[in-house]
């Protein structure tokens, strides 16, 4: 009976977990979904999120305080997502090229500024930062499973999960989310209608640096209280792929991110048994590459029913 009970506690830690190491992916994730609605793939989601975790921990720093270091994160990232706009909308700049030079960017700067303003190399921790505190939810708390699994976690990790039905609204329930839809589907047909395309696409990158904030923040502030060099470990290209998987729609794109914070979440109780540093760390990528191929998969066969429709329709149609 022992056993069993060790080995419940052992599973329920385990996906708890996976919902904290979900949450830098999910935020990172309905960022990228605003933006591409708009046209725009942005890939420069882990540039963003880094940002967002250093000046997290330089805000709390400052401020004395967790919520400053958001709002530090939050200045930091729309400022950022303010350039990538203006270098592709205003200056023509191809968006993935810009992408790609935001993620080298920000690995420089942030180096760069570990050292010129908080004079360290490669790991600031220090008791000045103030992290979150987690959260223990009355009454749930007290429900011997679901208690240990839903409470005691951190602020924005509640705040991730309900960003998605945030971002699920608007998108599908006001007519600013079927503007920015129009844009990126039907660019013709929303300039048709009044809608000023350029306005929504600076729209969708300001949304999305908003919350790749949100999910720096959280590496920096919540999971830990620290800033190390490349602290995102790839958790932006995460979000790409939880993009892709879910066709640019919130809760199929949560259940990737789920996914991947689940493996994640796995790689670190794997290390405990003895298993290669390298076969752990390449678990969340193997599910990602498992992730995009169920997802071409499922696209074919759309794309061949769709066909096949067509052509039933053709076939049934009056002469």
């Amino acid at each position: 009976m022992g056993n069993v009970d060790l080995r419940s506690i052992l599973t329920i830690a385990l996906f708890a977990s996976a919902l904290r190491m979900a949450t830098p992916i999910i935020f990172a994730t309905m960022g990228g979904i605003f933006s591409s609605h708009t046209g725009i793939f942005n890939v420069g989601l882990e540039g963003m999120m880094l940002i967002g975790s250093f000046f997290a921990v330089y805000g709390s720093v400052q401020t004395g305080s967790a919520y400053g270091g958001l709002l530090y994160a939050i200045i930091a990232c729309l400022v950022v997502s303010l350039l990538f706009a203006v270098l592709h909308l205003e200056l023509k700049a191809n968006p993935i090229i810009v992408g790609l030079a935001l993620n080298i960017f920000a690995v420089g700067m942030t180096n760069y500024l570990l050292t010129a303003l908080l004079e360290v190399y490669g790991v600031y921790k220090t008791d000045l930062i103030v992290g979150f505190n987690e959260l223990e939810i009355p009454l749930i708390n007290q429900i011997p499973i679901l208690g240990k699994l839903i409470s005691g976690h951190f602020p924005l990790v509640y705040f991730s999960f309900v960003s998605v039905y945030i971002v699920y609204l608007i998108l599908y329930k006001t007519p600013f989310g079927f503007h920015l839809r129009a844009v990126g589907e039907k660019i013709d047909a929303a300039e048709s209608i009044g809608v000023n395309t350029k306005k929504m696409k600076y729209y969708g990158l300001l949304v999305s640096g908003l919350f790749c904030a949100f999910g720096g923040t959280f590496l920096s502030l919540s999971y830990l209280t620290l800033f190390s060099e490349e602290m995102t470990a790839g958790r932006g290209w995460l979000a790409l792929a939880a993009i892709n998987f879910g066709r640019m729609r919130p809760v199929p794109s949560l259940m990737a991110c789920l996914v991947f914070g689940f493996a994640d979440a796995l790689a670190v109780r794997l290390q405990q048994f003895g298993l290669p540093s390298q076969v752990v760390l390449m678990l969340p990528y193997i599910m990602t590459v498992i992730v995009l191929f169920i997802s071409a998969i499922i696209a074919e066969r759309r794309k061949k029913s769709s066909l096949k429709k067509g052509e039933e329709d053709v076939e049934f149609s009056p002469s």
